[in-house]
């Protein structure tokens, strides 16, 4: 049986992540890529949905820093913590490079762990390698930078090392601030057979660095929805009768690039505090939905729904939240909202492949930007950066104004969005017939503007 692995590492609790997981293998499988798939696991998070699914579970060969030591800071790590985290690394990045070479794999894989060998076993045996569709390539110009992006792009360089074929599937780039980031990232990229980008913006990121890709929509607008009940959006509907719904997703952000980034941060909880007591007044009804979440604070949305809510009176908001939701679950319950204002940008793009005007407050790197421009509704994006609860309010103004016109608009985009994820599905099928390619192949193919 063929075997395929995706990349990078991810868990259930991301429910974007997943979502872009399982829509890699429906359009991998539908460009005829039929066997078995793995996905690498991130750290000991649950995976029991997607093994349900079929997919086999690897553990990733190089981890992250952090299983030696532990923080429980959202915000900002102290320069102890990071010193260590350096160390670890340091050590890692050699052992790492010792397998990458083909000369010293076979005495540096002694030194791996059983379940670290058997995911090296799997590479070596599997047909090709896809890097599932999302936003990880992208530097600030901090001096962990180099490293990072040599820990995000490890496992292409080691399936390229074996000679992989390997698909980039829709993601976005940049920007590439610090030292040899410019350098991994092309590297990685211009060996590789297909690379796609979700956005105008990462093209042209690409551009500048030399390397040719075509523009396909984030997969996530295609994921189906579930057809789980809608009692808890019903009952919150008999509950607050009469206030239309507007789904909220949050999360913790360190605000790398401010210079006090734990004072940006809280005027980003007091802007969501003041925007949720406005939606309460004119009789809507704020509903923080927690899309995703994690053992790592930084990434559980919850730590920040947390904070916002302690400043609401219990009446003024509801919160949906459950470890057993996956990403179709929540694409469904996002469809039953009157709106949403998602900073997990996933939330918004499940919304808005199902016709539900949107507010997307966006970060880390081009997605979020890029992605509301190509789809013509810049006008509804806001930096996180430059957030503030009067701007938000006028933008939500704004889209409840327009919400007919905006629902219309979004109905013609959704058709759209299906002819270019056939189109992808082309594009993967001609590589299938010839595998025997290598290299950057996407630099042969016409670029697919992403349609508005």
């Amino acid at each position: 049986m063929n075997q395929y692995i995706i990349i990078p590492s991810c868990s259930d609790l991301n429910r974007g992540d997943q979502a872009l997981t399982w829509e890699t293998i429906r359009i991998a499988k539908d460009a005829g890529f039929n066997g078995e798939y793995s996905m690498l696991r991130s750290g000991s998070e649950p995976v029991h949905q997607s093994e349900e699914e079929g997919i086999k579970i690897l553990n990733s060969i190089l981890l992250h820093p952090s299983r030696k030591f532990k923080s429980n800071e959202n915000i900002k790590y102290n320069m102890a913590l990071i010193l260590k985290w350096g160390i670890v690394a340091l050590i890692d990045l050699l052992a790492s490079l010792l397998i990458l070479s083909k000369v010293t794999r076979n005495f540096a894989k002694v030194f791996l762990r059983k379940d670290q060998k058997q995911t090296l076993k799997i590479f070596e045996e599997s047909n090709a390698v896809f890097v599932k569709g999302g936003g990880f390539l992208h530097s600030a110009g901090r001096i962990t930078d180099t490293y990072k992006i040599y820990y995000f792009l490890f496992h292409i360089f080691l399936a390229q090392s074996m000679k992989k074929p390997v698909y980039i599937m829709p993601n976005s780039y940049g920007p590439f601030n610090g030292l040899g980031v410019f350098w991994l990232v092309r590297k990685a990229l211009d060996r590789s057979n297909l690379v796609t980008v979700r956005e105008s913006i990462s093209n042209e990121m690409l551009k500048d660095i030399k390397i040719d890709a075509q523009l396909f929509p984030d997969l996530g607008f295609a994921l189906e929805k579930s057809t789980m009940r809608d009692n808890k959006i019903s009952d919150l509907r008999i509950k607050h009768v009469g206030r239309k719904l507007v789904a909220i997703t949050a999360r913790p952000y360190r605000f790398s690039e401010n210079n006090d980034p734990s004072k940006k941060y809280k005027e980003y909880i007091n802007a969501m505090v003041m925007f949720s007591r406005w939606l309460y007044e004119n009789n809507y009804l704020p509903v923080f939905v927690e899309h995703t979440l994690s053992e790592n604070t930084h990434e559980n949305d919850g730590a920040a729904i947390s904070e916002i809510v302690s400043k609401l009176n219990n009446n003024e908001y509801e919160i949906l939240s459950s470890y057993d939701y996956n990403c179709r679950d929540l694409k469904f319950m996002y469809s039953k909202m009157d709106y949403v204002v998602g900073t997990r940008f996933h939330s918004v793009i499940f919304s808005l492949a199902e016709r539900i005007p949107s507010i997307a407050i966006t970060y880390g790197g081009n997605k979020g930007q890029g992605i509301m421009r190509d789809l013509g509704l810049a006008e509804y994006s806001i930096p996180i950066d430059e957030l503030n609860s009067q701007e938000l309010i006028n933008s939500f103004i704004s889209l409840s104004t327009n919400r007919e016109q905006v629902s219309t608009y979004l109905k013609q985009c959704s058709c759209k969005i299906q002819d270019n994820h056939a189109q992808l599905v082309e594009v993967l099928k001609k590589l299938n017939g010839n595998k025997n390619l290598s290299g950057n192949h996407s630099k042969n193919e016409k670029s697919i503007a992403f349609e508005k």
